[in-house]
């Protein structure tokens, strides 16, 4: 691949020197920069050093790849925190600019104050990026984000990959512009290889992870007695759950995580008390790196509120379930660290919290400071939170990926969902960090490969209740609410719902039991075809395909080769026709000749997931659900022929349908 020129720009006093450069390596009487590369099995590693003879203010670096890239291969756009959207574009298409009218409210939350789209066939992505030629891929990824953020500009008319250092603010006498894997090949391979080249993990991974939240049913509007409703509704439920977490909506102030608000008499030692009694691990949810203006450490220790040049405090966003605006903190005043020290101590020994969901932690990285840029203050702040955690689990969520892998065991990995499909509004201003159900489902489809190579995935909730006008109605349609509870379980590492169980209709009941046992999933390959998705994956020893429709419109898919079972469609082959956002699993099929073998079954979102394998007894065979599997499953068996089969001790004579012998039980 090769480099067609690269740039360096440093201030000098109050002037910006640019120095322009052809092929990897260059050197003056102030700085040199040194290029190394390794080989790998599907690809390679480079790196690019900066060594200087003093400290140098860096404002930012790039070089210009001419990579060998078809036309018409689908680019990977990995968005800049977690709830920016990430996607397949092609060359027609274009990344719209926000409303400007809009910007200084939704600004704040993606790379818009620093970054402008530059017209059709133009796109750039952040820490990764991908090129989708039929299953064949080019994948350059960033091993090292320590000197700033890389960000990934690629232009579809001249075919040049622009990756930048965005390492404004930095001043350092030596850094690592820039550390990439470049490799090619199928997706989870080299996905696989370039994981491996991150620093490492410094958390254990964690099996797959179900729990309940209060967001997305109660937003801030909680209490200690809805509190513990919910969680005798789960203790008496007997649902196989691992972790119940109170979000938003409990502590006084944004900011003020030590006072708690008067809504909780008990106190929040007592409510996590209350959890683990019940078998499950107490969450809590904190923001870390913001604070409102009512609140006391405003009023207190303003000294710690971010500042721009102006001296004027940094904007974070606007929530109109708080106060209004918020504001971001300085992670390096002095004090403010010892601080969140004394929190999460609170938090952990006090209260006997196990885990903590930290949320919108891109503030802390808005503005370039302290001779830092805007990539190196957000892994500093990390190995921050990484460190004082410890043991305790971390769910990650309004993060730059990249500066969380390995850092934290969860991580949010597309926006907020919602209980509407999309918000027509903010997508036609551009908002790509838009609270949408269809928004947050495309992020959890292109982002499936990382769960398992930087932390455990959090694709957000599934919402199954129909709820009430006004307070908490669902408008999502029973297909899209299916297709959200379908996405999550598949490619979720942490799994979470928000419902009060005792609301939910029998059905709903029903369908909440299918996902268990919450079994492992292993994609093995994954294909999207105009946002009609096939993903190809193993549970246990079974083979599976799940067929998912985000478009508004039906759409015939074909399958993979072979003969696929679903409870609804019995034996599918060839085609099947998906309703507008609609989705399915069916399991492939391995007939055995002479004894009966499993088809599938209903009762588990992966049809005979649920189902051990057959024993034979003295007169027949021996059929056993596992732990958690739904009291309504039914299990379809192939027969070998249309004799008579005696399952656990009673008789049952095959049908015959689609050339198969079968029966159910």
């Amino acid at each position: 691949m090769k480099i067609s020129d690269a740039q360096l720009s440093i201030c000098l006093g109050n002037r910006e020197e640019c120095y322009n450069f052809t092929g990897p390596q260059f050197s003056n009487r102030m700085f040199s920069i040194t290029h190394s590369q390794g080989q790998l099995q599907n690809g390679r590693l480079v790196s690019l050093q900066l060594e200087a003879q003093k400290p140098l203010r860096l404002t930012s670096f790039s070089m210009t790849l001419e990579p060998d890239i078809d036309p018409a291969a689908r680019m990977l756009v990995n968005g800049y925190q977690t709830w920016t959207q990430t996607r397949e574009v092609t060359g027609n298409q274009r990344l719209g600019r926000l409303f400007f009218p809009a910007r200084p409210l939704l600004a704040p939350y993606g790379d818009y104050h620093f970054v402008k789209p530059r017209g059709r066939g133009r796109f750039h992505s952040w820490s990764w990026v991908g090129f989708n030629n039929e299953g064949n891929w080019l994948l350059v990824g960033s091993c090292d984000e320590s000197a700033g953020f890389t960000k990934f500009t690629y232009d579809y008319h001249t075919r040049k990959l622009m990756i930048s250092c965005d390492c404004q603010g930095l001043r350092s006498q030596g850094a690592t512009l820039l550390k990439l894997y470049i490799g090619r090949g199928e997706e989870q391979t080299i996905w696989d290889e370039y994981s491996s080249l991150l620093p490492p993990a410094h958390r254990r991974l964690n099996p797959k992870t179900i729990g309940w939240t209060s967001w997305y049913n109660y937003y801030t509007k909680i209490d200690q007695g809805i509190i513990r409703q919910n969680l005798r509704a789960l203790s008496e439920s007997g649902l196989p759950l691992d972790v119940f977490q109170i979000d938003d909506g409990w502590q006084q102030k944004i900011g003020d995580w030590l006072h708690v608000n008067h809504k909780f008499p008990a106190g929040m030692d007592t409510l996590a008390r209350e959890i683990r009694a019940t078998g499950l691990r107490p969450g809590l949810w904190l923001a870390p790196f913001i604070c409102e203006k009512n609140s006391e450490l405003w009023k207190k220790n303003y000294d710690w509120v971010l500042k721009d040049r102006q001296g004027r405090p940094v904007r974070a966003g606007w929530n109109p379930g708080w106060s209004g605006w918020f504001y971001a903190l300085d992670f390096y005043a002095p004090g403010f660290q010892t601080w969140l020290r004394e929190v999460f101590r609170t938090v952990f020994k006090d209260w006997g919290y196990q885990l903590v969901k930290l949320d919108f932690l891109y503030a802390v990285s808005l503005h370039p400071h302290h001779n830092k840029s805007r990539g190196q203050i957000m892994c500093e702040a990390m190995d921050f939170l990484d460190n004082i955690c410890g043991e305790n689990k971390i769910l990650a969520c309004g993060v730059p990926l990249g500066a969380a892998a390995g850092k934290v065991d969860y991580c949010r990995i597309g926006s907020d969902v919602a209980p509407y499909w999309e918000d027509k509004f903010l997508a036609s201003i551009n908002y790509r960090e838009r609270v949408s159900t269809v928004n947050s489902l495309l992020s959890t489809l292109h982002r499936q490969m990382l769960d398992r190579r930087f932390f455990r995935n959090d694709p957000d909730v599934f919402i199954l209740r129909d709820g009430k006008l006004a307070i908490n109605e669902n408008k999502l349609t029973p297909d899209q609410r299916y297709t959200l509870f379908l996405v999550n379980n598949l490619l979720g590492g942490l799994v979470f719902f928000s419902e009060d169980i005792t609301s939910y209709t029998p059905e709903q009941r029903e369908l909440l039991s299918e996902m268990f046992p919450a079994l492992e999933t292993t994609v093995t390959r994954f294909e999207n075809s105009n946002n009609l998705y096939t993903v190809h994956f193993q549970a246990g020893e079974d083979q599976y395909i799940a067929l998912v429709n985000l478009n508004d419109s039906a759409e015939s898919i074909t399958l993979p080769e072979g003969a696929w079972f679903h409870p609804e469609y019995f034996v599918c082959r060839q085609k099947i026709k998906l309703r507008p956002h609609q989705s399915i699993c069916l399991r492939r099929l391995a007939p055995h000749p002479d004894r009966p073998w499993l088809l599938g079954s209903s009762g588990h979102l992966w049809p005979g997931a649920q189902v051990k394998p057959l024993e034979p007894t003295v007169d027949g065979w021996r059929l056993e659900l596992v732990a958690h599997a739904a009291p309504h499953t039914r299990v379809w068996l192939g027969t070998a022929d249309s004799q008579p089969v005696i399952i656990n001790g009673e008789e049952y004579t095959p049908a015959t349908r689609d050339g198969y012998n079968y029966i159910i039980v």
